[in-house]
């Protein structure tokens, strides 16, 4: 492989103007307003104590592309003559992970296509020995085209250190303290700019946009546990109803896809996709835990459909702690793992497997709620309450007091509670993107404008 071509962006020269995102949609014939190259601002409203930086970002190419390794059809190829990532359109099934696992928001969801695109590096120009067209257009010469930073992952303000060794470098500012703005300023929009003041961005990920993957991952909980009931003699599934659920989770994990009929590709990446390992294990689990519901007489089947479909909930875990760049050591407080721990539990009536599981998961909700406390709302109140009260409230009372029917009504309370967890968590999944990553470096520098200011006004005159 030849060496690695990166873009170079000089903060100091950037001016915003956007030339570069008109020629990226120039070059490849994009619909307006459709640009693979977005300019970003630090510090838009112009605090006078911060700089105004702008950051222009495409596909940045990377030396270990998340793209490429999570995306579940191996849709994605680096070239090793120009480094540059594609996606193949013949093999993108249209799912989208590709964009939840980059933290740059390369790949775009191509709605007329229904497939994904993304920032090319201009392959056919390299090829001919000419820059890609955003650099041969910036007029200030803020966007070039450079080699590869050994070094690692480079700094500058909305940019996420991932580990991925992108291929862009950063001439940082000249400047440690702001230039004086001529622009007259807006007072009160200043006076209003402090830590947490600003909306955040709109979310990569959404309830409504993927409700299906909700009922999906549910289910699949579901039915991990009442597997592993099974296998334990704890209760008696019907074979059939099983089955029909299993097969309806799967219809509703390809509800989202933007090439359903391809849905079948989504195994060709179980190497290093956790997705593509969800999609192979999951049918696996439902076909051992079937053939273990038909033929009861068979009991060590069953253990092994419960050890497969456990396996299937670590895969289900992976798929969105990948996307929010996170370890499989941070647990999530739906954690579908440990959701089917406490589930089973519960179903076996087992307090030492029930009470710590649901402890642990009452912990991890309440820290997720904390955190992200911004003031008291009525509505994500209520659901809370009603979660809390639900999936954690009436479980016990259920199996200490509930006579004959307690097992059942604890049962059913935890996946009510389930469901409503889910549909607040992909309501809160905090996905990195650079805009994310701009609001989160702006409140860092707010936050450290005003403690040095405090300090000031402390210090003796």
């Amino acid at each position: 492989m030849t060496e690695q071509r990166a873009f170079h962006v000089d903060l100091n020269r950037c001016t915003g103007c956007g030339a570069c995102v008109v020629a990226c949609g120039n070059e490849n014939e994009l619909p307006a307003g459709r640009a693979w190259r977005q300019v970003h601002t630090f510090n838009e409203a112009r605090h006078p104590a911060l700089p105004v930086v702008h950051l222009s970002l495409a596909c940045n190419h990377c030396a270990d592309p998340a793209c490429l390794r999570h995306c579940p059809a191996a849709a994605y190829r680096k070239d090793s003559a120009t480094g540059a990532v594609s996606v193949d359109p013949d093999r993108c099934i249209g799912c989208t992970y590709c964009a939840w696992a980059c933290p740059y928001d390369a790949p775009r969801y191509n709605p007329e296509k229904r497939l994904m695109e993304k920032c090319t590096f201009c392959a056919e120009r390299l090829d001919e020995g000419r820059e890609p067209a955003c650099v041969a257009c910036c007029p200030t010469g803020a966007l070039q085209l450079d080699c590869m930073d050994p070094k690692g992952d480079p700094a500058a303000p909305g940019f996420t250190p991932a580990g991925l060794r992108p291929a862009i470098r950063f001439t940082p500012l000249r400047r440690a303290t702001p230039p004086e703005l001529t622009a007259p300023l807006d007072p009160a929009a200043v006076a209003a700019l402090h830590p947490g003041a600003l909306g955040w961005p709109a979310a990569k990920i959404t309830l409504r946009g993927e409700w299906p993957l909700v009922l999906f991952t549910w289910t699949a909980i579901v039915l991990v546990a009442l597997a592993a009931a099974s296998a334990g003699d704890a209760l008696a599934v019907p074979p059939l109803p099983f089955l029909a659920a299993g097969a309806t989770a799967l219809v509703l994990s390809a509800l989202h896809l933007g090439r359903k009929a391809r849905a079948w590709r989504a195994a060709a990446n179980w190497r290093t996709s956790w997705l593509s390992r969800e999609i192979v294990i999951l049918p696996l689990f439902l076909a051992l835990a079937g053939a273990h519901l038909l033929r009861p007489d068979w009991p060590h089947l069953g253990w092994i459909a419960a050890a497969a479909g456990f396996a299937a909930l670590i895969a289900i875990d992976r798929v969105y702690q990948v996307a929010m760049q996170v370890g499989p050591l941070n647990f999530l407080s739906d954690q579908a793992l440990l959701t089917g721990f406490f589930l089973t539990g519960v179903l076996y009536r087992d307090p030492w497997l029930y009470v710590p599981a649901g402890a642990l998961k009452l912990a991890l909700y309440a820290y997720r709620k904390l955190r992200r406390w911004d003031g008291f709302r009525l509505g994500p109140a209520a659901a809370s309450a009603l979660r809390v009260a639900v999936g954690f409230g009436l479980p016990l009372p259920g199996l200490v007091l509930g006579g004959p029917a307690g097992p059942a009504i604890a049962a059913a309370a935890v996946i009510a509670g389930e469901f409503i967890d889910r549909c607040e968590f992909y309501g809160e999944l905090e996905v990195i993107t650079p805009r994310r990553q701009l609001r989160l470096d702006l409140d860092a520098a707010l936050t450290k404008a005003e403690n040095s200011s405090r300090q000031d006004a402390k210090a003796p005159s």
